[in-house]
């Protein structure tokens, strides 16, 4: 089943400015050349494409737009491969390998004059190659990687290929290639209020002009915002959208998308979205045999979605999820469950296997790929074509995932293919440090500081050191970083995070204050800036944190809901809130479950702390092993077996940390009160506990429990 591409295209509102830009570029008034490289830059869902697809038949023999994404790390030979599945014909699986395996043969010249040949014959069949970036167009420094650099400037004065090139990222050139740039800013105040207003009376929505310019200014000229927000306020009424306006700066999709899971996304719709923003491009039947979904179920779901503006169809008849929603569908949602990904990798090996293949099918295989290795079949994943940067994007998705030891195995795997690659490097870092294989990590950042800026290899190092728990060198690391030009909320919230650590609560708020100014609907900012509310008893700032973070991530609202409630000492309702959080995942991160353990033992539910132990050994039995044993330790204490709980302080291997001194302390409190002890065993005891309680006196008692330490 097909559904017309038509029906998904958003209204085209203002865009004068850069229509007028394009046509320029296009056809210069001065006698100069005109060029046939373009780039387009803006954010996703802007309407880049829309401007090339508005403006380029008008000027330039197209008739339509073919779409080749350009990953990172992509070589003359991948882009070619993608370029010739676009051309060159085959019918069969085995047809496209051996297209794939003659390229991978040429040598990088053939390659080049292989790409341009297929982009000349796509430009006389009347198709425009529009090049997305995903990490293949510009470096981190925003210059043109050396293979689109390569076909850009061949691409003669008279000839009959025209590449655009589609990237949020503005380029920077060097004096050896040049490209016109139109850059697509967010619409102006009155052309916002005209698309608000546009969107409103196609659905039948009646608003004031008052409301409009109200939600215009929510969704700050960015017209994916525009369109959800709109719909937002038909389906909930525009009472709830206001209101969310008033504890967001700008409109976020997790929101739309939260709302509308509440009572108009069912099951099935909620499953859509999560598997085609995780695995996109898919083929109809291919969904229908993975959801266990009726035909005309899926189709009738499939319209809806579109006409949400979250679904879209390609020119092959496949569904993607829309670029702005993806990673909105991911953090609202999550990752498709095991068993959908193995059904998934099955199924599409079976279509792909089919004798006869009517259109391009790179993308599907490549999205095998993904499939058959995140499910861990390694020998599906052998058998179908795959490129570097499949391997690069998906060390990033089981690193988002939580899945550390996979992305290792990915990063290597990625590094294998591409040594250079700094983003398959430094998630493979940072998945090192999740794993607690520290040495490795400090290899690895020694072998990324050939490829990268100082400032992004102390970003790192300081990263490595705030998770070995060594802060007051991890500060002055992060802060180098900052000196030497590193920015972003990321180092401030890094920053902020050490700073309530060391109990420096002024740094840590305003270095929080600082990130929120730009930052402010930042989930991660916004759960710190609750977490330094709480620590510093302002319960007050903390329910006005709280409030924005319920809109923006439901687990960590409820965890951080459970660590005020605790701080406030409502035992109850800190469980009742930790509880919520557990639910919230199918696989809950360490500190949330940690702090389920701490709300149990404080209440004296000593079996259920236990259970939930056993969960944290289980799946985290390689990591965390001084809070896991800080955590039963506190338990034992509980039970009043104290002499168990300072065996169990004897193996934590951090003997420095305020936890390990509190949790020292009460065990022996307990022990030389309760416990028949010999005359010198007590007075050792007794001569360790008064050390103890001078060294706990500048630690506040509300300082961090065990769970946090753990928090990213």
């Amino acid at each position: 089943m097909i559904i017309p591409r038509e029906r998904q295209r958003p209204y085209f509102v203002g865009r004068r400015q850069a229509i007028e830009e394009l046509e320029r570029a296009l056809t210069p008034f001065d006698g100069s050349i005109p060029p046939h490289a373009i780039f387009v830059t803006g954010l996703p869902g802007i309407g880049r494409r829309s401007l090339v697809r508005q403006t380029v038949p008008a000027i330039l023999n197209f008739r339509k737009q073919v779409e080749i994404r350009v990953g990172e790390e992509d070589s003359i030979h991948d882009i070619c491969i993608n370029v010739a599945d676009r051309v060159e014909p085959y019918s069969t699986k085995e047809g496209l390998e051996r297209i794939v395996m003659d390229i991978r043969g040429l040598p990088e010249h053939d390659a080049l004059q292989r790409t341009l040949r297929n982009l000349r014959d796509l430009a006389l069949a009347g198709e425009l190659p529009v090049f997305v970036d995903e990490g293949g167009l510009l470096d981190f420094d925003g210059s043109i990687r050396d293979p689109i650099r390569a076909i850009s400037q061949r691409l003669e004065p008279n000839d009959d290929a025209y590449v655009f090139l589609i990237s949020r990222q503005r380029p920077h050139f060097t004096s050896s290639i040049f490209v016109p740039v139109i850059h697509l800013r967010p619409l102006t105040e009155d052309e916002t209020k005209r698309l608000v207003s546009l969107l409103a009376n196609r659905i039948g929505l009646q608003m004031l002009s008052g409301e409009i310019s109200e939600l215009s200014e929510y969704v700050a000229g960015y017209p994916p915002a525009a369109y959800y927000a709109v719909r937002l306020a038909s389906d909930y009424g525009l009472d709830l959208v206001l209101r969310d306006k008033r504890r967001l700066i700008q409109f976020r999709l997790s929101v739309f998308l939260r709302h509308l899971s509440e009572s108009r996304l069912s099951d099935t719709e909620q499953n859509v979205l999560r598997l085609l923003a995780t695995y996109s491009p898919l083929p109809f039947q291919v969904m229908v045999e993975v959801l266990h979904s009726k035909v005309r179920d899926l189709s009738d779901i499939l319209v809806r979605l579109i006409d949400l503006a979250l679904v879209i169809t390609t020119e092959e008849g496949h569904y993607r999820i829309a670029d702005p929603v993806a990673d909105a569908v991911v953090n609202t949602f999550g990752f498709p469950p095991d068993a959908q990904t193995e059904a998934l990798t099955r199924a599409l090996s079976r279509y792909l296997g089919q004798k006869q293949i009517e259109t391009p099918q790179l993308e599907l295989t490549r999205v095998l790929f993904q499939a058959a290795r995140l499910a861990g079949d390694e020998a599906a994943a052998a058998e179908v074509i795959h490129f570097a940067s499949d391997l690069i994007k998906l060390t990033e998705t089981l690193y988002h995932a939580r899945r550390y030891g996979d992305a290792v195995r990915a990063g290597h795997a990625a590094l294998e293919e591409r040594p250079k690659s700094v983003k398959a490097r430094s998630f493979l870092i940072r998945a090192l440090i999740q794993e607690e294989k520290h040495e490795e990590a400090e290899e690895e950042i020694e072998r990324l500081r050939r490829y990268t800026h100082l400032r992004d290899i102390c970003y790192l190092r300081g990263f490595l050191r705030r998770k070995q728990h060594r802060n007051q060198e991890a500060i002055r690391i992060y802060k180098e970083s900052e000196k030497l030009g590193r920015r972003g909320s990321a180092i401030s919230r890094e920053l902020a995070h050490l700073y309530l650590v060391t109990g420096n609560l002024e740094e840590a708020a305003r270095y929080v204050t600082q990130a929120l100014e730009k930052h402010g609907d930042d989930s991660f900012l916004v759960d710190l800036w609750a977490k330094i509310a709480i620590r510093r008893r302002d319960e007050a700032t903390a329910r006005t944190a709280l409030q924005r973070l319920e809109l923006l991530d439901e687990l960590h609202y409820y965890h951080r809901l459970s660590r005020l409630e605790y701080a406030l000492g409502r035992w109850s309702e800190a469980r009742d809130a930790a509880k919520k959080a557990v639910e919230c995942s199918s696989h809950p991160p360490f500190e949330i479950l940690a702090q389920l353990v701490y709300c149990d033992t404080e209440l004296g539910h000593l079996d259920e702390a236990s259970e939930i132990l056993g969960t944290l050994d289980q799946r985290f039995g390689h990591i965390h092993r001084d809070i896991r044993l800080a955590l039963r330790c506190r338990l034992e204490i509980q039970r009043g077996r104290y002499s168990e709980a300072l065996r169990l302080c004897d193996q934590i291997s951090s003997k420095t940390t305020s936890y390990y001194k509190r949790i020292r302390h009460d065990a022996l409190a307990g022990e030389t009160r309760v416990s028949a002890l010999s005359d010198e065993v007590r007075s050792d005891f007794e001569d360790e506990l008064a050390r103890l309680e001078e060294e706990l006196q500048d630690v506040a008692t509300e300082s961090l429990l065990l769970s946090e330490y753990a928090e990213e």
